[in-house]
């Protein structure tokens, strides 16, 4: 997959959300601003906290978490 990477630096990750209608809920999930009972969804399926953010990924909103195997199945579909 050719494209740019970005790195989402901590101080950055409440403003990105924001741009996609997100936001956090008293829990830290990031959830819809417009519905903050729907929580966002990984790609695996798993609600995913402000602390764990690590990125979204190109095409369908994919809020991806920080954890090794999330960034391992993110790395394999970047190559």
């Amino acid at each position: 997959m050719s494209g740019k990477t970005i790195i989402i630096d901590e101080s950055a990750k409440q403003d990105i959300i924001e741009m996609f209608g997100k936001t956090v809920d008293a829990d830290g999930y990031i959830v819809e601003k417009d519905n903050p009972k729907q929580k966002i969804l990984s790609p695996d399926g798993d609600e995913v906290k402000i602390d764990k953010f690590a990125g979204i990924t190109k095409g369908s909103v994919a809020f991806i978490p920080s954890d090794l195997n999330s960034l391992m199945n993110l790395s394999d579909k970047m190559v």
